[in-house]
């Protein structure tokens, strides 16, 4: 008995040899992975190009927030200043715009429709035709220009 084969032996010799698969030569991800990856950078791509056309478009209301901190409020004409970079500010972002021919109350007036700001505007024609102007009023003045270059939405200026 010990001379004749086994049935395990025999189905062991019957069995074939497992043959392991050749490995891939570049990494694969199934193609949902692949799909997905490429969607979450593009969303990555346009969060990136959302944030810099946004900083690029508030470039000139940085600059105009530099120059007003930089107007010497003891200066004479300093509320002329405020006013003239105001002005120059809204000129860079709509040229030709109607309230840049306007007078100052019905500027300041399109200022305030344009911000919808909480705080009431300064006498600008106290300020700019007075011979002696008062200190607290001029920064009254660059405060609430400060605040309406913080506050207003450059799609009201475009109306």
């Amino acid at each position: 008995m010990a001379e004749t084969p086994s049935m395990t032996d025999n189905l062991k010799a019957a069995l074939a040899d497992i043959q392991q698969p050749p490995l891939p030569d570049e990494f694969y991800l199934a193609p949902g992975y692949l799909l997905l990856a490429v969607l979450i950078l593009a969303l990555v791509g346009w969060f990136i190009w959302r944030l810099l056309r946004q900083r690029r478009r508030n470039s000139a209301r940085r600059l105009a927030l530099q120059l007003l901190e930089q107007i010497n409020l003891q200066q004479k004409d300093a509320a002329n200043q405020i006013l003239l970079l105001l002005k120059q500010y809204l000129q860079t972002k709509k040229p030709g715009h109607s309230a840049l021919a306007m007078q100052s109350a019905q500027f300041v007036a399109f200022l305030q429709r344009s911000a919808a700001l909480d705080t009431p505007p300064p006498e600008l024609d106290v300020l700019l035709y007075s011979p002696s102007s008062d200190p607290a009023l001029i920064i009254a003045w660059q405060q609430y220009a400060r605040q309406w270059l913080i506050k207003h939405k450059e799609l009201s200026l475009y109306v």
